[in-house]
């Protein structure tokens, strides 16, 4: 950031963990569990015994800076699938209402809401799960590959589904 120098983001050693602890109280060494229910080793206790104190170190991360459109960006994306899916659950609607006599054209639409339910869920989601990880400000990744791979196959199947439906009828 604007006026931070480069030392206070360098690297430094970690204190105060116990680690290379030369004292003969044992104790300070063991883990959480092994203190609370007792240590079953034999007297061997796991770990480096060898490390001197401050020789490990942590990593410091310079701060993430978010911007607005950002937000507007996640916001515009959850838009985007929720028009998709509002238009796709209209046409399963209107093609289930319109093809009152016929079952084998119900189907047609029957078959289509629940691709119009899985896109808007995993919209929903998706808006979620990326509007938590800009209010952590984690660097991410904030693409999904799998997700709409999948609506795609599900949306084609439904189509296939469809067609062959419609060929049925057709033949019989």
């Amino acid at each position: 950031p604007y006026g931070a120098t480069e030392e206070e983001f360098a690297s430094r050693p970690v204190m105060g963990l116990g680690v290379g602890n030369t004292s003969s109280n044992t104790n300070n060494q063991k883990g959480f569990f092994s203190r609370l229910f007792g240590s079953k080793s034999n007297g061997i206790e796991p770990g480096p015994t060898n490390m001197t104190i401050g020789s490990l170190m942590k990593k410091r991360q310079a701060a993430i800076k978010i911007e607005p459109k950002v937000f507007f960006a996640n916001e515009r994306t959850f838009l985007a699938w929720l028009h998709s899916s509002v238009l796709l659950a209209g046409a399963s609607v209107a093609i289930v209402s319109l093809s009152r006599d016929n079952l084998l054209s119900q189907l047609y639409g029957i078959i289509l809401l629940p691709v119009a339910i899985a896109f808007i869920t995993y919209s929903m989601h998706q808006y979620g799960k990326r509007a938590q990880m800009i209010r952590r400000r984690s660097p991410g990744p904030y693409e999904d590959i799998i997700g709409p791979s999948v609506l795609a196959v599900a949306l084609i199947l439904s189509i296939v589904a469809q067609f062959s439906i419609k060929l049925y009828q057709i033949l019989h």
